[in-house]
C-alpha cells in the first residue's frame, strides 16, 4: 500500500490529500481559501456553514477512474464545515480510492468542490 499522499489541488479551488492510516482507513485532509468559501457562497446563495459537505469516497479498483455515468460506486461521509481532515472507515487494503470534497444538496445532486489523486 502506498504511503505517499496522493494530492490534488487547482490554483482556484481546494486541494485534497488522502493517505492510508491503517488497512481499514484512509485520512483525507483538504484546504480552502477564505476567497474560495466566498466564491462557493455566492454560487449557492447560502452561507458556507450551511452547506451539506461531504466527503464522496469511491472506489475504482475495477475502473480506474470516476466516470459519473451513475455506474460510480461511492460511499459519502457528511463533514463538519470547520474540519480540514477526516478518517474514512470501510476501506479494504489492496482496492484503489479516490475521494472528493464537495457539497450534495437535498434533492441528491453532487457537486465536486475537488478530487484527490488514486491510492492502492
Amino acid at each position: 500500500m502506498k504511503k505517499n499522499p496522493a494530492r490534488s489541488s487547482t490554483d482556484e479551488g481546494p486541494s485534497i490529500r488522502i493517505t492510508w492510516r491503517d488497512d481499514q482507513s484512509i485520512v483525507a485532509k483538504w484546504e480552502m481559501t477564505d476567497d474560495f468559501r466566498q466564491v462557493v457562497e455566492q454560487h449557492f446563495s447560502m452561507p458556507f456553514s450551511e452547506l451539506p459537505l461531504v466527503l464522496r469516497l469511491y472506489d475504482v479498483t475495477d475502473r480506474g477512474e470516476i466516470r459519473e455515468d451513475g455506474t460510480d460506486l461511492y460511499t459519502d461521509f457528511d463533514i463538519n464545515h470547520l474540519s480540514s481532515e477526516w478518517i474514512l472507515y470501510g476501506v479494504s487494503a489492496g482496492l484503489t480510492y479516490r475521494v472528493d470534497l464537495g457539497i450534495r444538496m437535498l434533492d441528491g445532486r453532487f457537486y465536486s468542490l475537488t478530487r484527490s489523486e488514486a491510492i492502492s
